[in-house]
């Protein structure tokens, strides 16, 4: 969430950025100005009460001692501390709504960020590898899961219904070997591991993501004040909910793992296989720091995933998100792409966020600064590996033309040394 001082004091600047954003009506800005105005305003009405109280309570004191009845005075401070409860209360009420609307304005976007309308429109960074070849047709990770009885969509679609799936054999064993290769490398990087919980309150979750754009993709749980998480970068965040963190103790970095269960209603791509499901697993890197360090921190956690890809032998590529293609909560974002064969294009594998201070407001984190004064901490979050679309770039990229899969040097001691996924 955006810091209301800087909307109240250049409401014109955050037109203007928003003039970048092709899926936002920079109106929304005068929308807030006007309903912070309305809240000033009983502000102001507030405080003039309670200078009241002030003044009537003082009065008490100097009818006792003029011998006075002091009745009469006690029912004016009754009175008016009926009017300031009152007034508390109309004031809460426009706070919320002032901040629902402020909730709906995205960050402001790095000057860096390239000006784009849609996905089509980011920039190439750079790229690892080259394209592999193949001399012979190449599969695709559901026809090679398929041979191999790598998974089970059909027995799943009964059993829990559609986009849902069994994995077997070696993909299993791929799966684990990915997560100890992964949350190893992080670890010796002082990337502290977490495992979160698989839900949250929709209160600490609203904290965390705008639920009026999310809350349809993720489930709710019946009966319940709780949701299904969708990433753990939710979860993560909410770790230090409230916190004051000394200055001392920054930056502070976590490499978490959950499940993520996501609805995906309405989505018709990627329907077949395992690219676009309702539940897979993620590690995710998570890190709180000064404001002068989130830069830093967001070109680290990227190279983090960079160093992954590479350690398993993947031709992907690194885009600057344009801003018609970025979250709300980003002032720059990269993905990393990798490359799929059979569907010759490159797919998101890894997104790389900086929020700066942007999520940490609604989640009221902050740190001690070495003057002793509080500031928001600056956030950023980037996936380091959501293992089921991993599993289909190893796949995919490593194939063999008898059905195999070459496994990378750098999982072989995860996996009893094996070269080959199916050992013959």
């Amino acid at each position: 969430m955006l810091d209301i001082k800087l909307i109240r004091e250049n409401p014109e600047m955050i037109k203007k950025d928003l003039l970048r954003r092709p899926k936002f009506d920079n109106s929304i800005v005068d929308e807030v100005v006007e309903a912070d105005t309305v809240w000033r305003e009983a502000k102001g009405q507030l405080d003039k009460l309670k200078s009241q109280k002030n003044k009537e309570s003082k009065a008490i004191a100097e009818v006792k001692k003029s011998g006075g009845d002091i009745k009469a005075q006690i029912a004016k401070v009754r009175e008016v501390s009926e009017a300031i409860t009152a007034k508390n209360s109309e004031l809460k009420i426009l706070e919320d709504a002032r901040d629902k609307i402020l909730t709906n304005i995205p960050n402001i976007l790095d000057p860096q960020v390239p000006t784009g309308a849609d996905d089509e429109e980011n920039t190439l960074i750079r790229y690892h590898l080259e394209k592999p070849t193949f001399d012979f047709k190449v599969r695709n990770h559901q026809e090679l899961c398929e041979m191999n009885g790598w998974y089970d969509m059909e027995v799943a679609a009964k059993a829990s219904g559609s986009r849902f799936y069994y994995t077997m054999k070696e993909l299993v064993l791929l799966e684990f070997a990915l997560y100890n290769f992964v949350m190893n490398k992080l670890n010796d990087k002082g990337y502290t591991p977490v495992m979160t919980p698989p839900m949250l309150r929709r209160e600490v979750l609203g904290k965390s993501v705008s639920l009026d754009a999310f809350e349809e993709d993720i489930y709710k749980i019946e009966g319940e004040d709780l949701y299904l998480i969708a990433t753990s970068e939710h979860t993560l965040a909410a770790l230090h909910m409230d916190d004051v963190i000394s200055h001392k103790d920054l930056p502070i970095k976590y490499a978490g793992f959950s499940n993520c269960f996501r609805k995906e209603a309405g989505v018709t791509k990627d329907s077949k296989g395992i690219f676009r499901v309702h539940n897979f697993n993620k590690i995710e890197q998570f890190v709180f720091c000064k404001p002068e360090d989130s830069d830093k921190l967001h070109d680290e956690i990227t190279a983090n995933a960079e160093e992954i890809f590479k350690d398993l032998e993947v031709h992907y590529q690194i885009v600057d998100i344009c801003s018609g293609d970025i979250g709300s909560m980003a002032t720059r974002k990269f993905d990393l792409e990798a490359w799929l064969p059979s569907q010759e294009k490159y797919r998101e594998m890894v997104s790389a966020s900086n929020y700066r201070d942007y999520g940490a407001r609604r989640l009221n984190c902050k740190y001690q600064t070495e003057n002793g004064s509080t500031e928001l901490v600056h956030t950023g979050n980037s996936t380091a590996i959501a293992l089921t679309r991993c599993m289909i770039t190893i796949l995919e990229q490593h194939q063999t033309e008898d059905g195999n899969v070459r496994v990378p040097v750098a999982l072989r001691p995860y996996l009893g040394g094996r070269e080959f996924l199916i050992q013959r």
